[in-house]
């Protein structure tokens, strides 16, 4: 077994002999720290006056001697490979908090160097904490934080939404303060001025006492949403049964599906519909009950499940349930018929009568004592007009 601190035994053979070993590292001992060369303390490095353009994003320097290459690291959480060796670009830079910038060759002579960006100012234990936002019901993006441990009894936190490149965002319309009146949450009920884009979340503080830091976080709304669940209807006839749903979100457009069907006692099936279908057909299964939930297709954000609901879709009780509705409806409607054919048969006749009219009666010759023959009543005369009366001529008196 080897010893702790001891050469492996191929190297016992090739280690030098103690006596010079031991000045080196006398001499190494006694020389102050001030003489040893560091990579970053190189007295000619390649990279010097390493500096943060805020408007262009970007991280520069200025480049003595040849490198092969450079990339920088945003706190050793991600690295960006430098364009032409002269800067690196970043996608968004923080306002709040510093951060580490590392600058270092990737070929050759092993060199790196730092700064921090931006400067940290205030006591960073009286800036908000435990920032966190998400977007709910459709419409609705709330954001919370805590008061942080080190903050003066007079601090205010306000918060700002914006796009994650610009310096400026919208304020919150409605905040909810805590029991000292400070606050700690906030709600935008209109976000018709938000898209899916990448998004800085701001808490800036105030007090009389001390400058506050800031806090931020940066998202895309999509990544935060908590899906609501579809909205789902059903039909069926005797041999058939279909579902149909529909999915609001305001910020992502694919979704798969997963529906849980339960038939009487009879464990519930899980069906996942693909191709981002909003149906599903099945053969009639009679008296069930499903649910149903999404998931985001880009962001696998799952939402709840719907509240159950049931279906009937027995044969026999839908006819038994179509045989009472037509009672009722003949029984509701029965009078309603029923008068309705008395208005008609009342018009038909009347119009009948316009028609064809009756024949009147002839008048009765015994009581006309003018005239020895009968006279036909015509239907339609002038009643106004006298009947023919013989004309007398008188000759004289006898």
């Amino acid at each position: 077994m080897q010893r702790a601190g001891s050469f492996p035994p191929d190297l016992e053979r090739t280690r030098p002999p103690a006596g010079p070993m031991a000045f080196v590292w006398i001499v190494l001992f006694l020389t102050p720290a001030s003489g040893l060369l560091l990579p970053d303390q190189d007295p000619s490095p390649p990279i010097r006056n390493v500096r943060m353009e805020p408007e262009s994003q970007r991280l520069t320097w200025d480049l003595h001697g040849n490198v092969s290459g450079i990339e920088c690291s945003q706190s050793l959480e991600y690295n960006v490979t430098a364009r032409k060796n002269q800067y690196c670009q970043f996608p968004v830079l923080p306002s709040c908090g510093s951060k580490n910038y590392t600058v270092f060759v990737t070929g050759g002579q092993p060199f790196s160097t730092s700064i921090g960006y931006p400067e940290p100012e205030g006591n960073p234990g009286a800036a908000a904490q435990n920032l966190t936002c998400w977007v709910h019901d459709v419409d609705f993006l709330t954001c919370r934080w805590a008061v942080g441990s080190a903050a003066p009894r007079d601090v205010q936190y306000h918060l700002h939404v914006g796009e994650a490149r610009t310096s400026e965002g919208r304020e919150c319309p409605g905040y909810t303060a805590d029991e000292r009146g400070t606050h700690v949450r906030c709600r935008f009920d209109d976000l018709s001025g938000f898209s899916n884009r990448l998004y800085r979340f701001r808490v800036r503080g105030t007090s009389r006492a001390s400058g506050i830091p800031c806090s931020e976080m940066f998202e895309q709304l999509s990544r935060i949403e908590r899906l609501s669940p579809p909205n789902i209807t059903g039909w069926c006839n005797k041999t058939y049964s279909l579902l149909e749903w529909e999915m609001s979100s305001r910020f992502s457009w694919k979704f798969t599906y997963e529906l849980e069907i339960q038939q009487g006692a009879s464990p519930a099936d899980l069906v996942q519909v693909q191709d981002f279908e909003t149906f599903y057909g099945m053969p009639n299964p009679g008296t069930y009950t499903v649910r149903i939930r999404a998931r985001g297709y880009f962001t696998g954000i799952v939402s709840e499940w719907s509240a159950p609901k049931h279906f009937v879709c027995d044969p026999e009780e839908e006819g038994a349930r179509l045989r009472v509705w037509l009672t009722a409806s003949l029984t509701a409607l029965g009078p309603l018929l029923a008068l309705g054919l008395l208005v008609l048969i009342c018009r038909k006749y009347s119009l009948m009568r316009k028609i064809f009219p009756p024949i009147p009666h002839m008048k009765d010759p015994l009581s006309d004592s003018l005239q020895n023959k009968l006279m036909i009543w015509e239907a339609g005369r002038d009643p106004r007009e006298e009947c023919p009366v013989a004309e007398v001529q008188v000759v004289g008196e006898t």
